[in-house]
C-alpha cells in the first residue's frame, strides 16, 4: 500500500467513530433531533412540608407532658372502617387526616400521639352531648378519638387514605427536629346525627382537662357518604 493513502485511510476511520459516538449522545439527551420529539423526566412524588400545607395549625400538648405539637387537618373523610377498626352499628367515623409537627422549630417530640384530639361540632340539636354533664345543653358537642393512629413521615401527597393505617400503640412515635408526619383520627358519630362546624382541639398546658378552653382549628368538611 503507498505510504501516502495511509493517512486518508486514518482519517476515514477517525470520522466514522467520530460519527457513531454522536448517535449515542442523541440518546443521552433524550430526544430525536430529526423528529422534533424529546423524553422528560416524570416528578416524583410530593411531599408537603406542615408549615405549606393550608390552614390553620392546632398547638397542642398532651396532658402531663412539657412539649407540644402542631397539628393540621388536611383531609376528611366519612368511613364505616378505620385502621382496622370497624365502626360501632349505625355510626360511621369522621376520619379526620392530619399533618404533625414539633411545637418548637429547633427540637424534636419524643413519643408524640394524637389519640388524645377532639372533634367538635355546633349542638343544633340543643341535646345534653356532654357525658360529663348530663343534664345540660351545651354550645358545642365533643368526641374522643377513637381509633387514632400512629404518624407516619415520609408519606407523600394525597396517599394518606391508601396507606396501611394501625392503631395507635401506648409508646407513641418520636418527631425529629422539623420533621413532618401524618395521622389520622376516627370520631364516631351516629348516622341520624347531622354535624355542623366540625373543628379539630385539642388540650394545652393551661387546659388540659376542660374542653370549653381547647384551642380548635376547622375540619375540612368530610367527603363520602354514611349510607
Amino acid at each position: 500500500m503507498s505510504t501516502r493513502l495511509v493517512p486518508a485511510l486514518v482519517a476515514g476511520i477517525a470520522l466514522l467513530v467520530t460519527a457513531c459516538s454522536g448517535g449515542g449522545n442523541n440518546a443521552t439527551n433524550g430526544g430525536d433531533p430529526a423528529s422534533g420529539t424529546s423524553v422528560t423526566a416524570q416528578p416524583g412524588p410530593k411531599h408537603t412540608q406542615f408549615a405549606d400545607f393550608p390552614g390553620q395549625a392546632l398547638v397542642t400538648t398532651e396532658p402531663g407532658l412539657d412539649l407540644g405539637i402542631k397539628v393540621k387537618p388536611v383531609d376528611a373523610v366519612w368511613a364505616p372502617e378505620l385502621a382496622g377498626v370497624p365502626a360501632k352499628g349505625g355510626t360511621h367515623y369522621v376520619a379526620v387526616y392530619v399533618a404533625v409537627t414539633g411545637q418548637l422549630a429547633d427540637r424534636g417530640v419524643p413519643k408524640a400521639k394524637i389519640k388524645y384530639l377532639r372533634l367538635r361540632y355546633d349542638n343544633t340539636a340543643r341535646k345534653s352531648c356532654d357525658s360529663y354533664s348530663p343534664g345540660k345543653v351545651p354550645q358545642y358537642c365533643f368526641r374522643e378519638a377513637y381509633p387514632a393512629t400512629d404518624l407516619k413521615t415520609g408519606v407523600a401527597d394525597h396517599t394518606w387514605r391508601d396507606q396501611d393505617w394501625q392503631a395507635d400503640s401506648t409508646l407513641g412515635d418520636d418527631l425529629d427536629r422539623g420533621e413532618t408526619a401524618i395521622g389520622v383520627v376516627g370520631f364516631g358519630i351516629a348516622d341520624s346525627e347531622n354535624i355542623d362546624g366540625i373543628q379539630l382541639c385539642g388540650p394545652t398546658k393551661e387546659d388540659s382537662v376542660d374542653t370549653a378552653g381547647f384551642p380548635c382549628v376547622p375540619v375540612p368538611k368530610p367527603e363520602g357518604s354514611r349510607s
